[in-house]
């Protein structure tokens, strides 16, 4: 049997998700000590919004960039401390191989939400192409901290693990949770693994 082995471009590719977050319309309405008057124009500037973030959303899975990119940074304008809008802007930037704008919209992403598992997998992702192998990892594994069924980054932190820090135990646990996690089969990746247990039993 042969093994095709993950390799970085993989990675890249793999990283690339859109990013999704919670309705503007909920956003709109957070709850305060007074309640503000739901008026009329504020239901349709929130209706407006949520198909604004649509939009924008259909646009970059369509590959649109620069569509994508001008709907984006409305909504970041709009409602400036939504996290989503910041990190998609972070993922067209890594599309147009702008990686030092990308780091930049990452980093906005993560101050309005530090938790955020897409934005940190992101900074993970932009860590790893720089080389800064020991970061990348630290993002992996914060990502998957807040949101445990997070594939793509259970993806990217194995391959940290097996490329780079050759622990192949942790390597195997997270090409696991990986696949088990992933909404769609991956061939190659459970051809490697295999290999990789296969090596690990030969070798105890």
């Amino acid at each position: 049997m042969s093994y095709i082995k993950p390799n970085l471009s993989i990675t890249l590719n793999i990283s690339l998700v859109i990013i999704f977050i919670i309705t503007i319309s909920a956003c709109s309405n957070q709850v305060t000590s007074n309640q503000p008057v739901v008026t009329k124009q504020t239901a349709e500037s929130s209706i407006e919004e949520l198909q604004l973030y649509k939009n924008a959303i259909v646009a970059l899975n369509n590959n649109e960039l620069a569509k994508a990119k001008k709907l984006f940074t409305t909504m970041s304008e709009r409602q400036p401390n939504i996290a989503g809008s910041w990190a998609n802007l972070a993922l067209i930037s890594i599309k147009e191989d702008n990686l030092a704008q990308a780091e930049v919209y990452a980093k906005t992403a993560l101050v309005k939400n530090p938790n955020m598992p897409q934005a940190l997998n992101l900074s993970g992702y932009l860590a790893q192409k720089k080389g800064a192998i020991n970061i990348a990892k630290s993002y992996y594994l914060q990502a998957i901290s807040h949101k445990s069924d997070y594939a793509l980054a259970h993806y990217n932190l194995a391959l940290v693990y097996d490329v780079y820090l050759q622990d192949i135990a942790k390597a195997i646990e997270h090409y696991q949770y990986y696949l088990a996690y992933n909404k769609q089969q991956d061939e190659n990746t459970e051809n490697w693994l295999e290999g990789l247990q296969a090596t690990m039993a030969a070798n105890n």
